[in-house]
């Protein structure tokens, strides 16, 4: 797992390193990381699994940077904010603005190690590496919007491109696990980016209404996003 660092303070930058190297000692995890103190530096580079934004950053501050950052991957970008500032703080509770979170600094590692759960269990961080005849592909699940079923192989819609393969529907519902759920015989979609649903059908975050076909999506929709707000 990729993580970026974005704070103008190189020692506030190492010192979050250093805890997530901790953390990652600790559960046997593979997670690197790399830092900048200029969002225009991270903005040149490709896609991070996760990223650590300083709130208030000069030249660019966090705000800025995670817009830029989630109209170039189509929102599917995971951002944290960091700050100090207590109505900086607040702000981002209230409108989570561009975030999936916020940490205040200094950093707990307490606070920490439970942010980095969280995003886990949002299965933000797993990919799937997909065989495609010789090769294989890796696929980011929180880039997927739903997977379609075709005869004897899936689509993948994401937000930015479609993908053949020759796997079952059955047999993705299996790889990619709770984050997801079958509304129907052939639609299997992210929990993650449903905008809205009503008693026939589910609206997706670009717009797509998908048929809704199975009775129990509501009590697990539900349960899927008290899980992740705890």
């Amino acid at each position: 797992m990729r993580i970026a660092l974005c704070d103008d303070d190189a020692q506030e930058n190492e010192r979050l390193a250093k805890l997530i190297g901790i953390y990652a000692f600790a559960r046997n995890y593979d997670l690197q990381c790399e830092c900048f103190t200029d969002g225009r530096d991270l903005l040149r580079r490709e896609k991070f699994d996760l990223y650590f934004l300083d709130f208030r950053m000069e030249p660019m501050d966090g705000i800025a940077v995670a817009k830029a950052l989630k109209e170039r991957f189509n929102q599917t970008v995971t951002i944290c904010y960091l700050t100090n500032y207590e109505a900086a703080a607040a702000q981002i509770i209230n409108h989570r603005i561009y975030a999936d979170g916020f940490l205040k600094k200094p950093v707990d590692p307490e606070l920490l190690e439970e942010k980095l759960d969280q995003f886990y269990r949002m299965s933000l961080f797993t990919r799937l590496e997909l065989r495609q005849g010789k090769r294989y592909d890796t696929i980011y699940t929180q880039d997927l919007l739903y997977v379609e079923a075709d005869n004897k192989q899936v689509r993948l819609h994401m937000f930015d491109r479609t993908e053949e393969y020759h796997y079952t529907l059955n047999d993705m519902a299996a790889m990619l696990g709770d984050g997801f759920f079958r509304i129907h015989r052939s639609f299997l979609v992210n929990l993650q980016h449903i905008a809205s649903y009503d008693a026939k059908s589910v609206k997706l975050r670009n717009g797509e209404l998908l048929p809704l076909k199975n009775r129990s999506f509501a009590d697990a929709y539900h349960n899927y996003m008290f899980l992740m707000n705890r």
